[in-house]
C-alpha cells in the first residue's frame, strides 16, 4: 500500500497539469490569453508537484509508470474536457448537388445563417453553403445536412475571428455586426 499511494498521487498530478495544459495550449491558439495564462499558471503548478514527488523516488519503476501513464491519461482528458466545453465557432463548408433549396431551408429554419455561392464540381453544378457557427451546435448541424442530403460534402474548421453577418447562438439567429 505504501507503494501505491505515492504512485497514485503521481498519477493524479500528471492527470490534472495535462488535462489543463491541453485546454491551455487550445485556448492559446483561439487567441483567448488570459485564459490561457491562468491555466498555464495552474498548469505549472500542479506539474511541479508532480515532478518533486516523482525525483524523491525516481528509482521506483511503479511511479514511473504512474508519471508516463498521467500523462497519457491527461491528453485524453484534456481532449475529452475541451470537447465537451465545445468553446468557439466553426466554418462549416457544404457542398450539395440535390436538395439544395431543401438543405438552405432547413439550415436557415433552425437558425443558421448560410451564404451559398454557384459552382461547378467534377459531376456537374453544385452549390457550396458557408455557415458560421458555435462549436456547441456541431452536431445539430451536421445532423441537419445528413438528413436532408446524405450525399453532401462537409468540412469543418476552427475560427479564430468572427465579425459581421449571422452566427447563431440558440435556435434562432442573432447579429454579431456592432
Amino acid at each position: 500500500m505504501s507503494l501505491a499511494l505515492p504512485a497514485l498521487l503521481i498519477f493524479c498530478l500528471r492527470v490534472t497539469d495535462v488535462s489543463i495544459g491541453t485546454l491551455r495550449s487550445l485556448y492559446a491558439q483561439r487567441g483567448r490569453r488570459f485564459l490561457a495564462a491562468a491555466l498555464g499558471f495552474c498548469e505549472s503548478a500542479i506539474f511541479i508537484l508532480a515532478i518533486s514527488r516523482i525525483m524523491k523516488d525516481v528509482d521506483k519503476p511503479l511511479n514511473m509508470l504512474a508519471y508516463a501513464c498521467g500523462f497519457a491519461t491527461g491528453s485524453f482528458m484534456g481532449i475529452t474536457i475541451e470537447r465537451w466545453i465545445a468553446s468557439g465557432i466553426i466554418l462549416v463548408r457544404i457542398i450539395a448537388r440535390d436538395n439544395i433549396d431543401a438543405l438552405v431551408a432547413v439550415l436557415r429554419e433552425h437558425g443558421f445563417g448560410a451564404t451559398a455561392i454557384h459552382g461547378s464540381g467534377r459531376e456537374g453544378e453544385v452549390r457550396l453553403f458557408f455557415v458560421v457557427a458555435p462549436r456547441k451546435r456541431e452536431r445539430e448541424l451536421l445532423r441537419l445536412v445528413q438528413q436532408t442530403d446524405p450525399d453532401a460534402f462537409v468540412t469543418l474548421d476552427a475560427v479564430n475571428h468572427a465579425a459581421g453577418g449571422y452566427v447563431s447562438t440558440a435556435r434562432s439567429a442573432v447579429s454579431v455586426r456592432k
